[in-house]
């Protein structure tokens, strides 16, 4: 009978065996079929969610405007306009602003722009009486020399009529300038693209109590 027993005992321990083998095999195919770098492909999933998504609208950033201010410095007494100019002049040497002193009561001069010689010019003012264009005369001095004065007017419309009327006789080339009318006083067109400098503009005006600082639209 003790080796029935003795066969029981290798049987059991052939069993106990297998199963033992069996577990350890299962485990290593388990660790050997284990995700490696988990975290990497939750990573890279998230990246293609991602790159699926609905793409976002890019977002405007503001700039700060460059648009030009224009003012108009006006209201000068008599004797005041030199020391305004003085001011201004002062104010260009350390800020960036362009300036324009205008007549506040001006003309509209239709003029033929100069010729090359006065001969020319006098050549022209012929051909202009034979088509009956009356007033004409040659300029005799000044940056329109040998040019040829049409009319002053009192507004730009009939400037700008007048000047239709003689294109309606042939002549073309025409320019419609401007002249201060005498004894007219004058006021200062500043720019700027810096406000800084218009509210330091102002602080200068206040040395002058009698003139205001009005923005205008800036002409183009």
């Amino acid at each position: 009978m003790k080796w029935v027993a003795g066969i029981l005992f290798l049987i059991n321990l052939g069993v106990a065996g297998y199963f033992f083998w069996a577990e350890s095999v299962s485990n290593s195919q388990a660790v050997a079929y284990s995700p490696i770098n988990a975290e990497k492909i939750i990573l890279k999933s998230s990246r293609v969610a991602n790159d699926h998504a609905p793409a976002r609208e890019p977002v405007a950033t503001s700039s700060p405007s460059s648009e030009p201010i224009c003012v108009e410095w006006r209201g000068f007494a008599e004797g005041d306009l030199e020391r305004g100019r003085g001011a201004i002049k002062k104010l260009a040497a350390q800020r960036v602003l362009s300036v324009e002193e205008l007549p506040i009561d001006k003309m509209f001069w239709v003029i033929f722009p100069p010729l090359p010689s006065e001969a020319a010019s006098k050549v022209k003012l012929q051909e202009m009486t034979a088509l009956k264009i009356k007033e004409a005369f040659v300029i005799q001095d000044g940056i329109w020399k040998n040019g040829l004065s049409l009319g002053l007017f009192s507004t730009e419309d009939a400037a700008r009529r007048y000047i239709r009327e003689v294109e309606n006789k042939g002549v073309s080339g025409l320019r419609l300038e401007t002249k201060p009318k005498d004894g007219t006083s004058y006021y200062y067109l500043v720019k700027s693209e810096d406000a800084v400098t218009l509210r330091d503009l102002d602080d200068v005006r206040k040395s002058f109590p009698a003139t205001t600082l009005t923005r205008v639209a800036c002409k183009k």
